[in-house]
Formats: structure tokens, sequence, C-alpha cells
């Protein structure tokens, strides 16, 4: 598997000069398998370049491309409006949240809430590509293609899912807009359990965390200590917050790895293979 970060950014953009190192764009991530087939994880307004990138590269996928959604708070969706290649009546793309627990309303009129003519022109009805809503009450799910993915509920305000996506013998879990509360979840650490990758929320520092309790996210410190207790292999800390600068992050990055060696601050752009 590679892994491509299109959006590193959490709760807004920040199309600014001072932020343009680590990306201001709100998730979106690419996994591109080792048959060349992809699936996006969220799409937030990293999700326009992205397809920008699939068009230019003439990507082919027609069948069935999935985009996976932690949840549906707006950072997390609001760029689907603008992903050109939803635009084409030749594709076929699955918009999906797995996981039991599910308060989630429909998702269909969620997306088709965000594109009525109050706020944007095209309907989603009228968007051009094939849409499918899927949204199992499932814990795990084996792909016809040799993927395993397994879903687990963590703590957000409105619930978010954690993904553990398997290909062959490698392992990625994305686990973002999770909140440990007190001490950590241990379903996080099941769920990363010896993953070659996680990619974990860090938006708040330790001290900001003491004031933003229930906002539901994570500081860098935590995701160490999932990452620690989990044993996996590489650490990705993502879903960085509008009011921190690349100055600041660059800072926080060097004291992270300072404690945990194989841990990274996501930036977009950035390719890991896994």
């Amino acid at each position: 598997m590679k892994i491509t970060f299109y959006g590193t950014r959490g709760s807004i953009p920040v199309p600014e000069p001072d932020f343009a190192q680590f990306g201001g764009n709100t998730p979106c991530v690419l996994i591109t398998f080792s048959t060349g087939r992809i699936a996006i994880l969220d799409a937030g307004t990293g999700i326009r370049r992205l397809g920008d990138d699939l068009l230019a590269a003439s990507h082919e996928q027609y069948d069935n491309m999935i985009i996976g959604l932690s949840h549906t708070h707006w950072d997390h969706i609001q760029g689907f409006p603008f992903f050109k290649l939803a635009n084409d009546p030749r594709r076929h793309i699955t918009l999906a949240i797995s996981g039991k627990g599910r308060i989630t309303k429909d998702l269909e009129s969620i997306f088709a809430t965000q594109m009525q003519d109050d706020y944007f022109p095209v309907s989603l009805d009228n968007i051009g590509a094939k849409l499918t809503f899927w949204q199992p009450d499932i814990t795990e799910y084996n792909h016809p293609r040799g993927i395993n993915i397994v879903a687990s509920k963590h703590n957000h305000p409105g619930g978010a899912y954690g993904y553990r996506i398997t290909e062959g013998n490698k392992t990625l879990v994305y686990c973002t807009d999770v909140e440990h509360m007190d001490g950590i979840d241990p379903n996080v650490v099941a769920l990363s359990r010896n993953a070659d990758l996680l990619i974990h929320d860090a938006q708040y520092t330790t001290d900001e965390l003491k004031e933003k309790r229930g906002w539901g996210h994570s500081s860098w410190e935590q995701a160490v200590e999932v990452a620690k207790q989990a044993k996996v292999k590489r650490l990705a800390l993502f879903h960085h917050d509008p009011e921190h600068s690349d100055d600041f992050l660059l800072d926080q990055e060097m004291k992270c790895q300072r404690r945990f060696p194989i841990a990274f601050f996501a930036r977009e752009g950035t390719e890991i293979m896994v």
C-alpha cells in the first residue's frame, strides 16, 4: 500500500503562507493498493487536489471507488462537491461509514443538504457519477479483492470511527477525531495493534487539552502512548489545529521525535509506502 496525504488540517482550511509546509486543507488521505486500485479516507478540502491529480494521471478506476468517512463533520465532507471525478458519469463512487453503534442519520441526506441550492449551485442528483451510500452495521468486512477492513467507534461529539485496513501482510490504521478522556482508550490500542502505519489525531497540545475537554481530539503525547502500547511500526500525527503554524508544528514535531523517533507530523503531499 502507498499512503498519500492530501489534507492534514483539522476543523477549517487555512490557505495562508505560514501554514503551507504542513498544509492547509482539511482531511483527505489516498490509499493506493498493490493492484493499482485506490480508496479515499475522508472528503475534506484536500479531495479537490486529489481529483485533479487522478485526472492528470488518467486514472481509470470506474467500477467502484470507495470514499470511507470517519464521520460527517463538515471538515471531513466539505471538499466532495469539488471532487472532479464525481462529475464523471462513467464513475461509480461509494461513500461509506462502517461500524456498529451508528448514530449518523442517512448519509445521502447529509451530502444532499450541503449541496442544496442555498449552499452550492449543483445538486447531488445532478453531480454526474453514480453514487452509492453505504452504512453497514458491521465491525469487519472482507473485500473480494483481498482487503480486510475493521471498524471501531471511538469518542467524538456525534460519534466517529477508526479503520484498520489490511492488504496482504501490511496494515494501515486511520484514527482521527478521537478523544481519549480518562486514560488511553483500549479499543483504539486494540485497533492499532502492530500496524505498519498509524495515522492518529493530534490536534491539541497537552495544555490545550485541559481547556478543550469534550471537543473530541487528542494530543501528540496521547497518540505516542497509543503507538507504544500497540507496538506500531510508524506513527503519523494528523488533523493539525488551524491555529498551529508551520513553525509551531516543527517545534512540536522535534519534541515528539525526541520521545518517539518513528513518529512524524503529516504533511500534504507526503507519500508513505506501507
